[in-house]
């Protein structure tokens, strides 16, 4: 009676075994699934990665590159105006001057963020983009004032170019 115990119990034995073998394969396989899971999502960066990080074409929106027909030289300028504008002594001046807004119109015959006197605006190239430079957007004003500025220095802002 021993051996058939015994026996019962090496069957009983082989058969949980075949039985959990299967879970035994969809547990190893739940890994190999997960491994190629991590595999996929720490290729996913590398293949971020892989690719060219290109440098942004325009500095501004196309909707404004097209509107105003800029070709490479205006962007180059604006992209140039933009680091310019961000100086802390751009801000100060455009602070003093306006407040910072750039739609300001106020009756004295200076407009925009920078005051521009409306000749001076179109003296150096304003006019590409509006008429006064409260009606232009803020890069545009920005443009202008780097171009015043690479011009005449800091004169053409006598209060505010001292702070």
């Amino acid at each position: 009676m021993r051996s058939t115990i015994a026996l019962s119990a090496a069957a009983m034995t082989t058969a949980t075994a075949l039985l959990a073998a299967p879970a035994v394969v969809s547990a190893s396989a739940a890994p190999t699934t997960q491994s190629s899971i991590v595999a996929t999502n720490t290729q996913q960066p590398a293949a971020a990665v892989a690719k060219k990080k290109t440098k942004k074409k325009y500095p501004i929106s196309k909707r404004h590159v097209k509107r105003y027909k800029l070709s490479k030289k205006h962007l180059n300028e604006i992209r140039q105006s933009k680091k310019w504008a961000a100086t802390s002594k751009a801000k100060r001046v455009r602070q003093c001057e306006s407040n910072g807004r750039y739609s300001i119109n106020t009756g004295n015959g200076y407009y925009g963020a920078y005051q521009f006197a409306a000749g001076t605006w179109r003296g150096v190239g304003g006019g590409l983009y509006s008429s006064y430079a409260h009606n232009a957007p803020k890069f545009a004003q920005d443009h202008m004032a780097h171009r015043l500025y690479k011009r005449s220095g800091w004169g053409p802002w006598p209060t505010c170019g001292r702070l």
